[in-house]
């Protein structure tokens, strides 16, 4: 009897899980603004975003939100994020706050070979955040190699 109760408590779990992921798929960002970014010494930077989120479902809170930036597939900079929770049913505009670091091996002047023309083609950029739903149950994320050029585009 006890096998059974487990068995159905972890299809319960996975069918949870799979209708979360359906769910953060109807989440959509609306907008994106910078308020404010202020340098913190020589190697790292907070800066405070305002993003725009349709969501049409549950309230989802995101956690562990981490971001890497690449030029030419070379790690640049860092990024964590605040956890936000997302309201239920709402368009929304949330506040968060982003505190980065410059990669120890990447040398911040190779920012300057985007001014040459050559625009943000070669900027990628990794993330990963977890989605949890009100009652604990969530889903880790990971998008990699993303074109910075093409999430601007969308915003």
């Amino acid at each position: 009897m006890s096998k059974f109760i487990r068995i159905f408590i972890i299809a319960v779990a996975a069918l949870c899980l799979s209708s979360c992921a359906n769910s953060f798929k109807d989440i959509k960002v609306t907008s994106c603004e910078l308020l404010s970014l202020s340098p913190k010494g020589l190697s790292a930077l907070d800066a405070a975003i305002a993003i725009g989120v349709d969501n049409p479902t549950v309230q989802v809170t995101l956690t562990n939100m981490y971001a890497l930036v690449k030029m030419d597939g070379e790690p640049c900079l860092h990024f964590t994020a605040d956890d936000v929770t997302l309201s239920p049913r709402s368009e929304e505009i949330y506040n968060i706050d982003i505190h980065g670091n410059i990669d120890g091996s990447f040398n911040p002047f190779q920012l300057l070979t985007l001014l040459q023309g050559s625009g943000l083609e070669m900027v990628t950029v990794d993330v990963w955040f977890r989605g949890v739903l009100k009652s604990g149950f969530g889903k880790d994320f990971e998008y990699k190699d993303i074109p910075i050029k093409d999430l601007l585009d969308q915003i």
